[in-house]
């Protein structure tokens, strides 16, 4: 398919801005959520979603080598985000899981997830969020190529 020049450079300015007001939004979300930079956010909310989780399934998530996220959560159980323990089944497999910091973080998380999302779409009529949602998931899936 032919793409206009025109296009392709208005596509790019609206990615870029996109990404601006992505990153902006990421940076305020971590300073709400506990100073957290946004590896240690994700990984709170990744192990807020499931509860409790192996180390090895959050290094598989951020597709990060154990080593670099055993540093990571050192600081997150440090600073009272994270508990750590071994698992009953098996001594050698580390679970984590929200300690009382982390769960407020992971509830701040949430509720500023949910203003965005409403923030977005709330201008929209119902079949303008479905074709947006939609659209966004076809660009995602085409970068991804």
């Amino acid at each position: 398919m032919i793409v206009e020049a025109g296009n392709a450079e208005k596509f790019i300015s609206v990615m870029f801005n996109l990404n601006s007001a992505i990153k902006s939004e990421s940076e305020y979300c971590c300073k709400i959520c506990g100073d957290l930079n946004e590896k240690e956010l994700f990984i709170i909310a990744f192990i807020g979603e499931k509860r409790s989780v192996k180390m090895s399934d959050i290094a598989d998530y951020l597709q990060a080598p154990l080593s670099t996220l055993t540093t990571i959560v050192d600081k997150l159980v440090t600073n009272k985000f994270l508990l750590r323990y071994n698992s009953n089944d098996d001594r050698r497999v580390v679970k984590v899981e929200l300690d009382r910091k982390g769960k407020d973080s992971y509830k701040e998380f949430k509720n500023r997830r949910e203003i965005m999302a409403k923030k977005v779409l709330g201008h929209l009529s119902e079949a303008e969020q479905v074709t947006l949602i939609a659209n966004l998931a076809q660009l995602v899936a085409s970068m991804r190529l």
